[in-house]
């Protein structure tokens, strides 16, 4: 990917991700990450090269991108937010999208009383849980998550980390995770992709147990990873 001036922002990239596994992106700030998260979306498109879903494990229209930041719409509820993308595509009956969208809002855990909030009403945690259903309830097959916990306390985003990783076991998809945070990228991908000044330097290979609970955290294969991550990382930035 070359932006203008000459700029290569992505170069000799070559990652190939298997239908419903998972993938972490980690680098520097300005590694070129976040940009081929928004290639895969086709957000943008890259300058040479081509990014290929399988066409078997990827229907048509079957992609979501979850921001780092909520992008509710403030004047919808809860329920409603979550039901947008069902309109937007004009996918079910009103009432079929009002079904689809509580049984994912109850996915990520909000009550029945939670469901006619609306965003100025919810808290950081809450607004990314309604984005995470919000994501989800077009089903999609591949779901690329851009640094989505970044802005909350370390207690919340090991929540709702391992909430998403629930949501995997029980409706697996092929995910691509772009983070800055290393025990998030190991706990969340097969593997980890370390970006290196546009490329992918270092891959690390994720080999803990499944399912991935959150006592595994404390273990020795953890931080063997977690070195093995940070080193990758610090050989990356120099």
């Amino acid at each position: 990917m070359r932006f203008p001036g000459g700029r290569d922002v992505l170069s000799g990239v070559d990652l190939d991700v298997p239908a419903g596994g998972a993938a972490a992106l980690v680098g520097p700030s300005g590694c070129g990450k976040t940009t081929l998260l928004r290639c895969i979306a086709g957000l943008l498109a890259p300058t040479t090269g081509t990014i290929t879903p399988r066409p078997e494990a990827v229907p048509a229209g079957t992609m979501a991108y979850v921001f780092q930041e909520p992008a509710l719409l403030p004047w919808l509820d809860a329920l409603h937010n979550v039901m947008l993308p069902l309109d937007l595509v004009g996918r079910g009956a009103p009432e079929e999208q009002r079904g689809m969208a509580e049984h994912w809002l109850a996915e990520v855990g909000f009550g029945r009383d939670d469901l006619a909030k609306y965003p100025g009403e919810l808290s950081g945690g809450m607004k990314m849980r309604v984005s995470l259903a919000r994501a989800l309830v077009t089903e999609p097959a591949i779901l690329l998550l851009d640094e989505p916990f970044a802005a909350l306390d370390d207690l919340l985003r090991t929540k709702l980390t391992e909430l998403l990783l629930a949501l995997h076991a029980r409706h697996p998809r092929t995910m691509v995770l772009v983070t800055h945070n290393i025990a998030e990228a190991i706990f969340v991908g097969d593997e980890v992709c370390v970006f290196d000044h546009g490329r992918i330097g270092s891959r690390v290979a994720i080999d803990l147990p499944a399912p991935r609970l959150a006592q595994a955290r404390g273990g020795a294969a953890f931080g063997r990873l977690y070195g093995a991550v940070s080193d990758a990382l610090a050989e990356a930035a120099r």
